[in-house]
């Protein structure tokens, strides 16, 4: 009983400084926003696409923490990349191909890093292809390309690039979606298709498990990486897809871009590792079939700088206690712990001199009202009349009320009451010297 009053009469007195320290509290969590939002928009590319199937692993992950996470279909990587760039639109985060953006065009935006793979795959029908002019080769049949915005489109730009050829507008080059194109490919209406996909991606898997098609083996992908770095090397093992039917009957080399996950650089701290936990979580318990476990996520595209949030979590690990308490509340104190190491190097020496606050608070209010005592008994000596002194007497009975209404710590209470003697004996004296002057 004896603390609440002591705190009750500590904030009384200290109000102003109380009011500013809890402003501060206050601004400061306004400013380091330590609750994401509550929605968060992903951009995942085309319909059916391996974006899509990877985006909805992710759902999960947020809906634990209380956080909708909504799937937005883009035309293609060009695409998704725009919208997540355009301030005005709602999407702020997109997967999508790893090389699609220049190096520094981007600065409002920042990446957690590659989740996988993505391979350019070509596939077509007919006997399989083995000769030098595979360029002449296909630009003589019909094959689908994805729509002008799709990643396999671009790739594609980039590796005729290389070849010094363009990629001209031609009647047997079809810019239509990679849905549209398989089921045309697979009724045989047209003669090939690029598609840049996972290796599970329903479309993929559709033309692997069709015996009339093939898969084209870029035997100069090594030659190709060396001038599109943002390229990496992958394989089709002999008999990986088939060990039983040994399909392949040989090695497969593939190109390949990264599944590169970007964020707007306002991004809330918290949903970057979000994303990053559950990339983590995803890329141990599905099976990558061009990496070693554990490999993603990886900061492996440079186009787009890191993100500090992913940077932290590369070089140190997930979070401590990230299955005990919710992400926000980690992030949070992972960004604030100096500052709050800063406010409990000061508030916890503050709150050990708290008691002897209290007996220097006590000690001051005696030690002023014995002045006042003071004070009014030099002018009970000078005092002309009677009227004078029954005015000092009133002082003094008005100070014994206000004494009494004092919180007084209980080591001081001696002080105290020794005061409240003084006083009464000298409202005693005053007394018996009005009653002289008659």
């Amino acid at each position: 009983m004896q603390e609440w009053k002591a705190w009750g009469e500590f904030m009384k007195v200290e109000w102003k400084w109380i009011l500013i320290l809890f402003s501060g509290i206050f601004i400061l969590i306004a400013l380091t926003r330590p609750l994401p939002p509550k929605d968060v928009y992903l951009a995942v590319g085309q319909k059916g696409s391996s974006f899509e199937m990877l985006g909805q692993k992710f759902v999960p992950f947020f809906k634990q923490e209380g956080i909708e996470l909504h799937l937005i279909n883009t035309s293609g990587s060009a695409n998704s990349l725009a919208q997540l760039a355009d301030d005005g639109n709602q999407v702020n985060a997109a997967l999508m191909v790893g090389g699609v953006a220049n190096k520094g065009q981007y600065q409002n935006l920042q990446s957690l890093g590659s989740v996988g793979y993505v391979p350019l795959w070509l596939f077509y029908r007919g006997e399989r292809f083995t000769g030098k002019g595979a360029y002449e080769y296909f630009t003589k049949k019909k094959v689908a390309i994805g729509p002008p915005e799709s990643a396999a489109q671009i790739m594609l730009k980039e590796i005729l690039a290389v070849n010094g050829s363009e990629l001209q507008v031609r009647k047997n080059l079809l810019s239509i979606p990679a849905n549209t194109g398989v089921q045309k490919l697979l009724a045989g209406q047209i003669d090939g298709i690029v598609i840049m996909d996972a290796i599970d991606a329903p479309n993929v898997q559709a033309l692997l498990h069709e015996p009339s098609v093939q898969v084209f083996n870029f035997i100069f992908a090594p030659a190709y990486v060396k001038k599109l770095p943002f390229l990496s090397v992958v394989t089709i093992p002999r008999g990986s897809l088939d060990l039983r039917l040994q399909k392949p009957d040989s090695d497969i080399l593939m190109l390949a871009s990264t599944d590169t996950l970007l964020v707007e650089k306002k991004m809330h701290p918290a949903v970057q590792l979000i994303f990053l936990t559950a990339a983590d979580s995803i890329s141990n318990d599905i099976n990558q079939f061009f990496s070693k476990p554990a490999f993603f996520p990886a900061y492996l595209d440079h186009a787009i700088e890191l993100s500090p949030v992913a940077k932290h979590y590369y070089e140190d690990g997930p979070p401590p206690f990230k299955h005990a308490l919710p992400i926000w509340m980690l992030s949070y104190a992972d960004r604030m712990w100096f500052i709050l190491l800063g406010l409990l190097a000061v508030i916890f020496p503050l709150f050990k001199l708290f008691p002897r606050y209290r007996s220097v608070r006590s000690i001051m209010l005696i030690e002023d009202t014995y002045e006042e005592i003071q004070e009014i008994e030099r002018l009970g000596f000078n005092a002309q009349n009677s009227e004078q002194l029954q005015l000092l007497i009133n002082a003094l009975n008005h100070l014994n009320i206000e004494a009494s209404s004092f919180w007084v710590d209980p080591s001081e209470l001696n002080r105290f009451y020794t005061m409240k003697s003084a006083l009464n004996l000298m409202r005693l004296q005053l007394i018996e010297l009005q009653k002289k002057m008659g």
